[in-house]
């Protein structure tokens, strides 16, 4: 088992159920269903398809959906691709209309008033500029910089605007409000600029009555990369989506933001995952660059949580074959990694209360002795995530009476999470753990485990106990 996470995008390269089961059992363990490209009825397929697949295979695949955001995109084309050559003008329509090569719509009509002379507009992920050299009430006139295809409904970045578009759209609260209705275990939040963002996703769950949905913040502009402690303050993690970011930001500078923020999430104890493009040429190949390979092996390097899919799984000629060979890659990589200077690095920074100092000692305790797993109970999942932050080299079984619990256990680094009825005493826990880590790891006798936990469940909210069991 790969203890580096992996989130696979859905369309319609891999809406189907033989598909997605596929890729789960390839390894798999987060579903995401991007909203900007995805309706209600399609999203509520590949869910209930998702749950159907949990139930044969005895898994507990997590799900997460990504809010549309504040965001401009163009509309639709008469083409799927329309290629836009240097050196000719497009004018961008106020009115709502079929685009060619001459003419595109957008969703957000106000940027013809806001932008400027000059302004420089960048569209389907940064792939073709146009600067504004003309305009009147209805429309932009921009002169095209260099060859490139645009795509119907493709992105619309405006790295110098300076005017503010709403966070919560209607459409993104139908979106908060179906999550909690499918009861999904993340949303992946759009856009983001800072924690009043967050927050304002936060009220509506609150409103909602749901406590269960964890809140991803996905990191892709520049107010993002300067507010990002406040928006790890108020989030369950972040995702580095590299695609607008890179739009956004000089691209040489990615590299050192993907490290810095994902230091900084590591520090937070919030989950980290890193996006896009990572495995792009298996789009249409079914090998990738040994580029690709490096850049997936960074993230682990990183110690991120979760390493995502996009386009890959969701439009891709070769989805499973992608999925199959980012969990190689991953797998290599997690042999080199060094636990215990890495345990050791992390305890230098931190002060530990009790729950943490037994986290600590879990870790520290399993790597020394070589365990096969380190196996807690857990109510909340905060016992598991406490583990997990210290990165052990083993994995980390979780035990939970509750679905919800495990599900959103899916993202975290090294933990295989299990559904299990509630337990009375230590003893049944002890059982329990040594029952777990047989079946889930075909552990062998004299292979030593770590048990933590917090006992009672339901009555204590912290981890209390920790001890040494070797299978017999």
């Amino acid at each position: 088992m790969n203890k580096t996470k992996m989130i696979a995008t859905i369309g319609p390269a891999s809406k189907n159920k033989e598909i997605i089961k596929n890729m789960i059992i390839e390894g798999v363990d987060v579903i995401r269903i991007n909203m900007s490209h995805s309706n209600f009825d399609e999203a509520k397929e590949i869910i209930f398809s998702t749950r159907e697949i949990d139930r044969e295979l005895s898994t507990s695949t997590g799900i997460m959906i990504d809010t549309r955001g504040p965001e401009i995109r163009i509309g639709k084309l008469e083409k799927p691709k329309i290629k836009l050559e240097k050196g000719k003008t497009i004018r961008i329509s106020k009115s709502n209309v079929i685009g060619n090569a001459n003419v595109i719509s957008t969703t957000l009509p106000e940027i013809i008033k806001y932008c400027k002379m000059g302004e420089k507009l960048l569209l389907n992920d940064g792939n073709v500029e146009l600067v504004v050299v003309s305009k009147d009430e209805d429309s932009l006139v921009c002169f095209i910089n260099n060859d490139g295809l645009i795509v119907s409904n493709c992105s619309i970045n405006i790295p110098d605007a300076d005017f503010d578009l709403k966070f919560l759209s209607n459409y993104d609260k139908e979106t908060v409000k179906f999550a909690v209705l499918m009861q999904v275990d993340y949303l992946a939040l759009s856009h983001v600029k800072s924690q009043m963002d967050v927050l304002d996703i936060n009220d509506l769950l609150i409103e909602l009555n749901d406590n269960h949905i964890q809140m991803i913040s996905k990191i892709e502009n520049k107010s993002a990369i300067d507010e990002i402690k406040g928006i790890l303050k108020v989030s369950d993690g972040v995702m580095i989506a590299r695609g607008d970011l890179g739009v956004e930001v000089d691209i040489e500078k990615i590299p050192s933001i993907q490290k810095k923020i994902a230091t900084l999430t590591k520090e937070s104890e919030k989950i980290c995952v890193i996006a896009t493009e990572m495995l792009l040429t298996m789009q249409d190949n079914p090998r990738p660059t040994r580029a690709e390979v490096s850049d997936v092996a960074n993230a682990v390097l990183d110690k991120t949580d979760a390493v995502m899919l996009s386009s890959e799984t969701a439009v891709g000629k070769y989805p499973v074959e992608t999925v199959k060979t980012m969990n190689k890659i991953i797998d290599e990589i997690e042999k080199e990694i060094n636990y215990n200077e890495l345990l050791l690095e992390y305890v230098r920074k931190e002060k530990l209360d009790i729950s943490m100092a037994i986290a600590y000692s879990s870790v520290d305790s399993a790597n020394r002795v070589k365990a096969g797993a380190i196996v807690c109970s857990t109510m909340s999942g905060d016992t598991a995530k406490k583990i997990s932050n210290y990165r052990p080299g083993c994995p980390v079984i979780a035990l939970s009476p509750d679905e919800k619990t495990i599900r959103g256990l899916s993202i975290n680094y090294g933990i295989l999470p299990m559904t299990v009825s509630m337990v009375d005493s230590t003893d049944e826990i002890v059982n329990m753990s040594v029952n777990a880590a047989k079946k889930l790891l075909n552990l062998s006798q004299g292979k030593k485990i770590v048990i933590a936990g917090s006992f009672p469940l339901k009555s204590v909210d912290y981890t209390n106990f920790m001890k040494i069991e070797e299978i017999k």
